[in-house]
C-alpha cells in the first residue's frame, strides 16, 4: 500500500529533526503495518486518516500481544505511535497509549549466555571450520565484521538496533571510546586496547573503493554482496550501504549454529549477560 501522505510528513519531520535513517526506517515499518491492519479491520474509516478514537488504537495493540509480540516490540510500537499522534496534535485528545501494564519477568538462566558459550561462538567467527569452499572465499571478507559485532554485543551490551545505526564517526580509535545515540540519550563507551583493535582491524581492510569515510556518518558496519565478492555501494546516497537488522539476524543465527552452542543464543541474552 502507499505510504499516507500524514505518515511521509512525520517521516520527513524525522528526518529534518536528524533522527538516523535506521530509526526512520523503523517508524515507517511499524507505522505502515498499523495502517495496514486499519484498513483490513476498519474498512469503514477512511485510508489514510488517523482515527480519532483511543479504542482503535488499543485494540492493535492487543491484536499485536495475541500475535505473541514481544514486550520490548509492543513498548517499541506503542512509542512509534504515540509520536505520530503527538506529532498530528491528537495525543491530548486522549491521552498516550500504553503496550501493556505487565512488569517485565525475572530473568533466568536461560535469559543468559554462558562464559564457556561466549568463548566459543567468538572463537568459531573467526574459524574456517564447516565451511564450504564458496563460503571460505566469503569468509575473509566478512569474517572481521562478524566479529567486531558480536564484540560489541557480547562485551559492550549493544542492541540490535544500536549496532547497524553505528556511523564512522561513532568511534574514535585514538581514544577507545564508542558513542551510542538513540532516542534515549547519549552514552560513551570506553573500549578496550584489545577490542578497538579488532574493530579497527575490520575497518582498515575494507577496500578503499567502499571504505567510510573518516568522521562522517557513513556507516560503520556494511552489507556485504556475497555473489559478487564486494561490499555494497549505495550510488542514491553516495556511501557504502549499512548493514540491515535483518542481516545481523542472520549472521548470529547462522555463526550460533556453525559453533554448536545452544541453538537459542540470540542478541538479547548477549546484552543480558554483559
Amino acid at each position: 500500500m502507499d505510504i499516507p501522505l500524514l505518515v511521509q510528513h512525520f517521516l520527513i519531520h524525522l528526518h529534518e529533526t536528524g533522527k538516523k535513517h535506521s530509526t526512520v526506517s523503523m517508524y515507517k515499518h511499524d507505522l505502515m503495518a498499523f495502517f495496514k491492519w486499519l484498513n483490513q479491520h476498519s474498512p469503514d474509516i477512511t485510508p489514510g486518516i488517523l482515527p480519532e478514537e483511543k479504542s482503535c488504537y488499543e485494540e492493535y495493540l492487543t491484536y499485536l500481544k495475541d500475535k505473541n509480540l514481544s514486550e520490548a516490540n509492543l513498548r517499541r510500537v506503542a512509542s512509534h505511535l504515540n509520536r505520530l499522534l503527538e506529532y498530528h496534535n491528537l495525543t491530548d485528545q486522549f491521552g498516550s497509549l500504553k503496550a501493556t501494564t505487565n512488569k517485565q519477568r525475572d530473568l533466568v538462566d536461560s535469559d543468559f549466555i554462558t562464559e564457556k558459550d561466549t568463548f566459543s561462538l567468538l572463537h568459531s567467527v573467526v574459524s574456517k571450520k564447516n565451511l564450504t569452499e564458496t563460503q571460505l572465499q566469503i569468509h575473509k571478507y566478512i569474517a572481521p565484521r562478524n566479529y567486531s559485532i558480536l564484540i560489541l554485543m557480547l562485551h559492550y551490551g549493544l542492541t540490535l538496533n544500536e549496532v547497524v545505526s553505528l556511523n564512522i564517526n561513532d568511534i574514535n580509535f585514538s581514544q577507545n571510546e564508542l558513542t551510542i545515540i538513540t532516542n534515549k540519550g547519549k552514552r560513551v563507551l570506553n573500549l578496550s586496547k584489545d577490542d578497538k583493535k579488532i574493530i579497527y582491524n575490520y575497518f582498515s581492510n575494507i577496500p578503499a573503493l567502499f571504505k567510510p569515510k573518516d568522521y562522517t556518518d557513513d556507516p560503520l558496519f556494511l552489507s556485504f554482496h556475497p555473489q559478487k565478492m564486494v561490499y555494497w555501494y549505495d550510488y542514491n546516497l553516495n556511501k557504502p550501504k549499512r548493514i540491515s537488522l535483518i542481516g545481523v539476524k542472520r549472521m548470529i543465527e547462522k555463526e550460533v549454529k556453525r559453533s554448536g552452542i545452544q541453538a537459542k543464543a540470540r542478541s538479547t541474552q548477549f546484552r543480558n549477560s554483559c
